[in-house]
């Protein structure tokens, strides 16, 4: 029985394992064609490139740290027994405003690289793909 469990538990791990390098390849090839994406569009030379590369890679790490520190609204709710529909509020907003520091953050480092008809052009790309997002939210709802 033992074997059985301990055999359960490695395949599991290994899996977990196996899962999170497969996420974070596919999050690492995402953000190469995001970079090549905005490089073709916006006629972004290598300097560029390089420092929205590492932009980027600053906003990963920090964005990591936030989920490991970042609270569960349920279990925030929960903590006495019974849901507090107030401590999930707040904390889901909590969670929200740390979110969209560090968004900001790194969006003002990403422009701070750009020229005048580059922003202009990025801001073109964002307003499109909200643009697509609410029609995909459209079609689902």
């Amino acid at each position: 029985m033992k074997k059985l469990i301990t055999a359960v538990l490695l395949a599991a791990s290994f899996m977990a394992g196996a899962n999170y390098t497969a996420n974070a390849y596919d999050y690492h090839q995402k953000q190469e064609r995001y970079i090549e994406k905005l490089q073709k569009e916006l006629n972004l030379t290598q300097d560029q490139v390089e420092k929205i590369k590492q932009i980027k890679q600053a906003q990963r790490e920090e964005m990591k740290e936030f989920m490991k520190q970042h609270k569960n609204p349920v279990l925030e709710a929960t903590k006495n027994g019974n849901f507090d529909k107030e401590a999930f509020k707040n904390t889901v907003v909590e969670n929200a405003k740390n979110m969209a520091e560090i968004r900001a953050k790194y969006l003002e480092k990403m422009f701070s690289v750009l020229n005048e008809d580059q922003k202009k052009k990025f801001i073109e790309i964002m307003k499109e793909k909200v643009d697509r997002m609410h029609e995909k939210m459209h079609k689902e709802f």
